[in-house]
């Protein structure tokens, strides 16, 4: 886990809580609200820098996400005390390269780091880029930070990759259906396009078809036996592709891409069931935890080779 984050010229654009209804079964502050709550700080990040009103529904023009590169340093329970620091990375002539780090407030200690990388568009299709206002250009290239090391990937890749997903390959891979649903209104922002957390959301209402066998044989061939197993993550890649609209229907598509002493990273396909569209690709850097002594279950040798069977060769994003 991190310690408090180096000073930097990154500015405050959020702050709030952890709300008890956000909480997942394990206690843990749920995904997909860590990426919700940075969307909200990004918004006041462009606002900030000259545009805000970016996601309001009289904007002509809005961000599209292509990316997220998300690390999870500390648990963040019921309550919780905490803000958001945000600074551009790099800026484009039609996108730009965002770095949010969300920190405990009472304690400074980092609970995970956020970088974004988005397309300046069109609102009416959310696809056609455009450039930056030259006022907020000047002004957002004036004030670059540097990348924080809690936020460096450190079990993803970071080189550009093409999305290699497509829902006949996944039945050629033998991957696991995980989720199979519709995109209804809660999951969609002010233009009808899913909002990125709500990826985070589908995959996440389906990720124990996958993870609870995995979860159960690192359990079951532990050399201490830990007390109650659940999961969490440590790191996410996610590449976006078509963005679902409302009333689309999606399946997710999952497999087991490689382990170590410590993780498993798995690889998750978000596709439309009908016409073969990629809405998006994640890599998922993902630990077993032993909720009562609140510490990672090890992977032991003969669960490293129990779970071989279980990886997928071949697979990525």
């Amino acid at each position: 886990m991190s310690g408090k984050m180096a000073e930097t010229r990154m500015i405050e654009v959020w702050r709030g809580s952890a709300r008890q209804w956000e909480v997942d079964e394990m206690g843990h502050w749920n995904t997909q609200y860590y990426v919700a709550r940075s969307n909200e700080g990004l918004a006041m990040l462009f606002g900030f820098n000259g545009l805000p009103g970016l996601f309001s529904p009289d904007s002509a023009t809005t961000l599209a996400f292509n990316e997220h590169h998300i690390r999870f340093h500390r648990e963040a329970h019921a309550g919780a005390p905490l803000h958001i620091s945000g600074g551009f990375l790099e800026i484009g002539e039609t996108t730009a390269f965002a770095v949010l780090v969300l920190q405990h407030s009472e304690s400074g200690q980092v609970a995970a780091t956020f970088r974004v990388r988005v397309t300046h568009v069109h609102a009416s299709d959310g696809v056609t880029p455009l450039p930056w206002p030259a006022a907020f250009r000047d002004r957002a290239s004036a004030a670059l930070v540097e990348t924080p090391k809690e936020a460096a990937p450190r079990g993803t890749n970071d080189e550009p990759v093409a999305l290699t997903a497509t829902r006949v390959r996944a039945i050629e891979l033998c991957l696991k259906r995980t989720a199979m649903s519709l995109i209804e209104q809660d999951s969609c922002d002010v233009f009808g396009r899913m909002a990125p957390q709500k990826f985070l959301g589908a995959v996440g209402g389906g990720v124990k078809q996958i993870t609870g066998p995995l979860r159960a044989l690192v359990a079951e061939l532990a050399e201490a036996p830990p007390g109650k197993v659940g999961g969490a993550v440590l790191e996410f890649r996610i590449v976006y592709g078509d963005r679902p609209r409302l009333g689309d229907c999606f399946e997710i598509w999952a497999g087991l891409e490689k382990t170590d002493k410590r993780t498993m990273s798995l690889i998750f396909w978000m596709v439309d069931p009908f016409n073969g569209r990629v809405f998006g690709s994640m890599q998922s850097v993902a630990i077993v935890f032993d909720l009562d002594a609140r510490a990672i279950v090890q992977i032991s040798p003969a669960a490293t080779e129990a779970l071989a069977k279980h990886v997928t060769e071949g697979l990525a994003m």
